[in-house]
């Protein structure tokens, strides 16, 4: 009986779900029926709109007043979104004027979202950083606005502000977008800001001079995010990064971001203290000793050989593949290893898998 009985209730429940997905694929449809009618309707609107601005006539203020009042739901902005972009792929110059007449309207609807409830005010962080608005709203007042976004306690709201920042900000509105989701822990990952940041189109330089002039008041996730992007956009940063990786008193991983950055720039002031970490066979320092075998590829002498072939033998797989794979990257073949690792199964084996390229052609010969 008892089992019949959770039968049935499973049953029931499974129905139910059946019955909610299909109400809910009802209104969904609904919705995207409405939206598409409004879209066509609206770019009908603007159309006219366009057709008045090539003869030389302003558009009235009641399709102003329309438009902002299109604005005020999330599904006002697909539809607006939508039908603006149909006329800006085959009427640019109109369009862009159109658009550029828009900014007071989009600059206070920015300003009623920021009140809004969070998923809706992330939305409008998303619209707003559309390229086409890039050049075509007033830049200062929106930064600012923008920045306020990034204030805002929604993960999702904060990464659309900053993206819209990244599209069209200056360095310093990011910057102090930067300061402000530090400071309230924004980022729950170095690599969202690290990523984010990789996408800015303005002076890197600038950027990340202004980053640098703080880096010491931002906590380390940050740091880490900061130090990653500078490895990517400039090698001015060696002397920084030096101070990092030789300072035991800085965490592990801001150590590691200094020590993969002087592998990208090489610098001979960092040789000896790459070669000691590589050469350091404490099983707690393995990261430090895979991450210098990395760097050393780009370190040239004999003595770096030699330090990567005993690295080869290293009991952690991650050293020894990082020292094969900077060995090969040397042009070292296998027969000049072969005599040091015969004798270490493990030093041999991943020597061979990285050097089979030129292990096999020396058979081959």
């Amino acid at each position: 009986m008892g089992s019949e009985i959770f039968l049935y209730g499973y049953g029931i429940i499974c129905f139910s779900m059946i019955v909610f997905n299909i109400i809910y694929n009802i209104i969904m449809d609904a919705k995207d029926h409405k939206l598409r009618e409004d879209i066509e309707k609206y770019d009908m609107i603007i159309k006219g709109v366009l057709d008045d601005i090539r003869e030389g006539r302003k558009a009235p203020k009641k399709h102003y007043r329309r438009i902002e009042k299109l604005l005020s739901t999330t599904m006002g902005l697909m539809t607006f979104e939508a039908a603006v972009d149909r006329h800006l792929e085959f009427e640019n110059e109109a369009a862009v004027e159109y658009l550029i007449s828009m900014g007071p309207i989009l600059i206070k609807t920015a300003k009623k979202y920021l009140k809004r409830e969070n998923l809706q005010a992330a939305y409008f962080a998303y619209f707003i950083g559309d390229e086409k608005f890039n050049g075509h709203i007033p830049k200062d007042e929106l930064q600012e606005i923008l920045i306020e976004y990034a204030a805002k306690d929604s993960f999702y709201c904060r990464v659309n502000a900053m993206r819209a920042l990244y599209t069209f900000g200056d360095a310093w509105a990011i910057a102090d977008a930067v300061t402000i989701c530090d400071r309230n822990d924004a980022f729950f990952h170095a690599k969202v800001l690290q990523d984010g940041l990789l996408t800015y189109r303005g002076d890197s330089d600038e950027l990340i001079s202004i980053l640098w002039k703080r880096f010491n008041s931002y906590k380390e996730s940050t740091q880490i995010a900061i130090m990653n992007y500078i490895r990517f956009e400039s090698d001015k940063y060696t002397d920084n990064m030096l101070d990092i990786m030789t300072n035991e008193e800085k965490g592990k991983e801001l150590r590691l971001s200094a020590i993969r950055y002087l592998g990208k720039y090489p610098d001979e002031r960092a040789r000896e203290q790459l070669v000691a970490f590589v050469k350091d066979t404490e099983p707690a320092n393995w990261e430090y000793a895979a991450v210098g075998a990395s760097a050393l590829a780009k370190y040239d002498g004999s003595d770096i050989v030699d330090v990567l072939i005993e690295a080869a033998h290293s009991l952690n797989w991650h050293v020894r593949n990082n020292a094969a794979t900077s060995l090969k990257a040397k042009g070292i073949g296998y027969s000049q290893v072969e005599e040091r690792v015969k004798d270490d199964k493990y030093a041999d084996e991943i020597l061979r898998y990285r050097l089979k390229e030129e292990y096999i052609a020396e058979e081959a010969v």
